[in-house]
């Protein structure tokens, strides 16, 4: 679904997903060494380490990514609420109370007995509790105008929640619930997840080059390339080692490496075009000897 839903767009909070508990009573396990984010420091610098040369780097690489990673897990998050969206708009009996509703409204004895109760509980008040006779009687003109009038607004008021009333209201709510239901939850081609999923990717990119120096290149490999780019592996360690089996994709985000390189501004194609080789020696000198 490309349309976004408001409700559902992702707020998440760097690094507030690593933070793990310790247990208590241990003071040697309370503090940073016991954290998802020393894992991911761990990881990563061990797979970094052959690619970046200036070791100053290291550290603002490996802050790069937890934002990336966290900010890709926070997004993913709202999956579960989705999840528990999708289950109450199912669990919602709209249809029923609809039908029951239009039975009432259907049944005029039935209707004019409810309408009568609400202009009793609401307008008469206390004369419902005496008998005909000991009511007052409007005794002019002008009184028993007044008296019509407050019982045509009375009535004016129950329709506004009558059950032929609330039965419409429930038909055009049911169709919004109904579609709500079907789209809430991610779907396979979601455009909103594979957006999360690409700036996840986009981040890594634009990390690894500051930290290498290097634009990333995403291939897999093949008979002539038997291992894959450095970064379509970096992408495929935190997949599978960094990310719950829920948050992983299920080709190490290859894609979206693929198109990753494309979000650098360096990678941009420079304005007027490639410009043209100049000719090697060995092609000028044989190019000499023909003319002759």
């Amino acid at each position: 679904m490309a349309t976004r839903l408001r409700q559902f767009e992702p707020h998440p909070t760097p690094f507030a997903d690593f933070q793990e508990e310790c247990p208590r009573g241990d003071p040697q396990e309370v503090g940073p060494q016991k954290t998802r984010e020393k894992q991911i420091d761990d990881v990563l610098s061990k797979f970094m380490a052959p690619y970046i040369s200036d070791a100053t780097k290291l550290q603002p690489f490996l802050n790069d990514a937890k934002r990336a990673i966290a900010a890709y897990v926070g997004a993913r998050e709202t999956e579960y609420d989705r999840r528990r969206a999708k289950k109450l708009l199912s669990s919602i009996p709209l249809e029923k109370t609809k039908r029951k509703l239009q039975e009432i409204a259907q049944w005029p004895e039935l209707s004019n007995y409810l309408k009568r109760l609400h202009r009793d509980a609401i307008g008469d008040g206390a004369r419902s509790t005496t008998t005909l006779a000991e009511q007052p009687q409007p005794s002019s003109r002008k009184q028993v105008e007044q008296e019509l009038q407050r019982k045509a607004d009375l009535d004016t008021s129950y329709s506004q929640f009558a059950p032929d009333q609330i039965a419409w209201c429930l038909s055009q709510l049911e169709t919004v619930v109904s579609l709500a239901a079907e789209r809430v939850t991610f779907g396979p081609g979601d455009a909103q997840r594979d957006q999360i999923a690409q700036d996840f990717t986009n981040q890594l990119a634009s990390a690894w080059h500051s930290a290498t120096g290097r634009n990333p290149t995403c291939s897999r490999p093949t008979q002539r390339l038997k291992n894959p780019s450095p970064f379509a592996r970096l992408l495929e360690t935190i997949n599978q080692r960094l990310l719950s089996e829920l948050h992983q994709s299920k080709n190490n985000f290859f894609e979206y490496g693929v198109k990753a390189r494309k979000s650098l501004p360096s990678a941009k194609p420079r304005r007027g075009g490639r410009q043209r080789a100049l000719p090697s020696a060995k092609n000028a000198t044989r190019r000499a000897f023909r003319a002759l």
